[in-house]
């Protein structure tokens, strides 16, 4: 069973179709703001059994190692930016990498995640605090939380708006989110949707990930996003890929990926 979903940084405007969905869905575009989604979104029971199963994850499980050094270095970005270590949530926290290295920061950390087979994971195997089910469902204490971390759960949600108008709820006085989403803006994407649109591209579409993706930001829609929910935003970026090197080469292409937010992924952190 699937719900239609309307545009939740402006709920009264039309949409237009962009293309249908491998999965049969429209994949349609708000006139106004220009924010893509999906048009039908899954219920949240058939969403933990039928798309966030134990293959879903297996990939993560198999790179916990290399994850580990990832993440340590992004919780350590958020503490650089407030200043301070305190309580931290971890949205979506999957198989629970994340959490894991902001509790070994030193950080009073818990987490949310929709997916049993993770919460299960993640209490047995670490035993650390993790609530299961959807964020703007759970019972948590309001303004608690220094820092909350949604690393690529932002896309999944069944309604942005409401997310982030939790997340507001949660943060605070002087916390912050750090929001990543896949940057629909990207120059990669921007490339794959003329291929996409002129049937040049052997699998058209296919990097919209339509089969568990339901929101497709670019850094104007995200900041819409972000605003629409009361949060204010600090910065948005889209790191570039890492090349490897510091050549003038390098540093030409890490500028131009920094002044144009055509990297492959969106950093946004916003404070209430």
């Amino acid at each position: 069973m699937k719900h239609k979903q309307n545009c939740p940084n402006c709920p009264d405007s039309p949409t237009r179709q962009v293309f249908v969905a491998p999965e049969g869905g429209r994949i349609v575009q708000c006139c106004r703001c220009g924010l893509q989604f999906a048009e039908d979104y899954p219920e949240i029971e058939s969403a933990d059994t039928e798309i966030y199963g134990s293959d879903y994850f297996r990939a993560s499980l198999e790179e916990q190692e290399r994850r580990m050094g990832i993440f340590d270095q992004l919780v350590g970005e958020v503490e650089s930016v407030i200043g301070r270590k305190g309580r931290l949530l971890d949205v979506g926290t999957g198989e629970g990498t994340l959490l894991l290295a902001a509790v070994e920061r030193g950080w009073e950390a818990e987490g949310t995640e929709i997916a049993s087979v993770m919460v299960h994971h993640i209490r047995e195997k670490f035993g650390l605090t993790v609530h299961q089910g959807v964020l703007e469902d759970l019972d948590l204490p309001v303004h608690s939380f220094d820092a909350i971390i949604m690393n690529h759960v932002l896309e999944h949600v069944s309604d942005p708006r409401i997310t982030l108008e939790k997340i507001a709820e949660l943060l605070s006085p002087g916390g912050v989110v750090r929001i990543e989403v896949p940057n629909l803006a990207s120059l990669s994407n921007r490339g794959k949707n003329f291929q996409s649109r002129f049937g040049l591209k052997k699998n058209p579409w296919k990097h919209y990930s339509t089969d568990h993706h339901f929101w497709f930001f670019t850094p104007r829609t995200l900041e819409a996003a972000l605003e629409a929910a009361g949060l204010s935003p600090l910065s948005i970026s889209a790191p570039a890929k890492q090349w490897g090197g510091k050549s003038s080469v390098d540093n030409l292409a890490n500028a131009l990926y920094r002044k144009t937010l055509w990297g492959g992924h969106l950093v946004a952190y916003a404070g209430i």
